[in-house]
């Protein structure tokens, strides 16, 4: 991914929230995002981020991340915004149901210079998703992943990884990846950050 290309050649790599808005409601959400939220970024103020990585870190990676970042209308221009202005990598936080549901849009984003989609991945499977997101996703993740493939976007799977709901079932995960290559280039699991919000993980999921 884009993230560990950057680490093996020695450039950093830095997250830009560019909204706090999101079209899911989590329960295991770290970022306590909500369709009711601030309003977002200008894009005014992202210039002011890039022109500043630009002067501290140039040739750094950027990673657009929220809330969910699609839930903007003009996610595409803040993308060629960016590498307008120089900015070489950029690689999207996202749950992937604007991509999976919107025909076109992954091509507008790969238009705009999106290289690599940090898609949201807890299992293959609606049992975890359910527990994990509340509801059925994972034939809009297929999807998601197919429109990548077409539009020419690799993808990194990123499981939230909680005991006792798919621990045990990232196996699955990655026999997954490896049957979806080369447009899937790897996994970045996340442990469930346990901060005192949700003492019991299995049952706060369930």
């Amino acid at each position: 991914c884009g993230l560990c290309e950057g680490h093996a050649r020695g450039t950093c790599c830095v997250l830009l929230e560019v909204t706090a808005r999101c079209d899911l409601e989590c329960p295991v959400c770290f970022a306590g995002s909500s369709r009711e939220a601030p309003e977002d970024p200008s894009m005014d103020t992202i210039e002011g981020w890039y022109r500043r990585l630009l002067d501290t870190a140039p040739g750094c990676n950027v990673q657009l991340s929220g809330g969910e970042p699609t839930v903007r209308g003009d996610l595409p221009e803040v993308i060629a915004r960016g590498r307008d202005l120089g900015l070489r990598f950029f690689q999207l936080n996202t749950n992937g149901i604007r991509l999976a549901t919107e025909g076109g849009y992954a091509e507008s984003l790969a238009e705009a210079g999106l290289n690599t989609v940090f898609l949201q991945f807890d299992g293959a499977d609606d049992d975890v998703h359910r527990a994990l997101r509340g509801r059925r996703l994972a034939a809009a993740k297929e999807q998601t992943i197919e429109r990548c493939a077409a539009a020419g976007i690799g993808v990194v799977l990123v499981p939230t990884v909680v005991r006792g709901v798919n621990l045990h079932r990232l196996g699955e995960v990655l026999d997954f990846a490896l049957e979806r290559l080369p447009t899937v280039r790897g996994i970045h699991l996340q442990p469930l950050a346990l901060l005192g919000r949700y003492p019991d993980p299995v049952a706060a999921a369930a």
